[in-house]
């Protein structure tokens, strides 16, 4: 998918406040979004996408998919009538049945493409979240317009909309963590435009017997760390997640530092040298250490760096 320079790709940070800061202006005082609508994990499963764990492509995986969608406006129509005909809302029924058939239809056991789901390159997991963008709104998640002639179920919905955010996750795609997700999210202006955008991969609780720890009882033995890892403005496509855990695992796996923050930043350097996007983005690594401190759940130290990126 080409990229649309006029749709500026921001770290998702960045975006939210900035959509929350047009919202602040548009009311002229401190507020939140009044009304959100949001679909969590809504499970299916996939077979013409994504890698695996082992990084192989068209293989049976569980698929958990989410969508929030923030309102500029209060749902005035909806709850002083109690139905949904105003418009001011979206049924939430409707979405989450969209979200579902775009993917069984197009990556599912039973899609069009099932009968050569096996070989081949595989279809990416960017790929998935921009066939759902394009359902819901008509557009990429690029913000370029699509060849579908058939409005999306968000499109009359979109000058009311001040941001979206559509999560695919899969939990069986990590051979240590809890799974890996990409989030894409877009603000949209008064005219139901997109005005930026964020796209996130995030690997999830990796857990790794890790030599690290000032004690001397630390330098004895490994101890269990808990590492999650995420990369925010991903513009290279690709299923880069498991190049990225291969080189975060062996990095904790040959680890003998003493702090947390040494090593948080011996992990960067590690998937900055093994992520290539083209341009500038974030690496987050958040680090616990379970049996650290015996009262506590446990200590956390997180970290951020931006990649100078764009000249690689």
């Amino acid at each position: 998918m080409s990229e649309q320079p006029s749709i500026p790709l921001l770290p998702t940070t960045t975006l939210l406040s900035r959509a929350q800061q047009q919202q602040q202006q548009q009311h002229q005082q401190p507020t939140d979004f009044p009304a959100v609508i949001r679909v969590q994990n809504l499970a299916t499963t996939l077979l013409t996408a994504s890698h695996d764990a082992w990084n192989r492509p068209n293989r049976l995986q569980p698929c958990l998919l989410s969508c929030s969608i923030s309102f500029k406006h209060p749902f005035s129509s909806a709850s002083s009538t109690d139905t949904l005909a105003g418009g001011d809302t979206i049924h939430y029924g409707i979405l989450s049945s969209t979200i579902r058939d775009t993917v069984e239809t197009n990556f599912g056991p039973s899609s069009r493409h099932s009968t050569t789901a096996e070989g081949g390159s595989g279809t990416t997991t960017q790929t998935v979240l921009a066939k759902i963008w394009q359902d819901l709104t008509t557009t990429s998640y690029n913000g370029t317009p699509s060849q579908v002639k058939k409005p999306g179920l968000l499109s009359p919905s979109l000058e009311r909309i001040g941001l979206l955010s559509v999560t695919v996750t899969l939990p069986r795609a990590s051979l240590l963590g809890e799974g890996v997700s990409f989030t894409a999210s877009a603000m949209y202006n008064g005219a139901g435009e997109m005005e930026a955008r964020a796209m996130e991969m995030n690997i999830n609780r990796l857990r790794v017997p890790t030599l690290v720890g000032l004690n001397e009882n630390e330098r004895e033995a490994r101890q269990m760390l808990v590492v999650s890892v995420g990369v925010d403005g991903v513009a290279v496509e690709g299923d880069k997640y498991f190049v990225v855990e291969r080189a975060v695992v062996k990095a904790l796996e040959e680890s003998s530092f003493e702090t947390l923050e040494a090593l948080g930043a011996h992990l960067m350097d590690k998937v900055e040298e093994v992520f290539v996007n083209g341009r500038d983005y974030t690496v987050h690594v958040k680090m616990e250490k379970p049996i650290a401190v015996p009262t506590a759940e446990c200590p956390v130290v997180e970290m951020r760096r931006v990649v100078k990126d764009y000249y690689r």
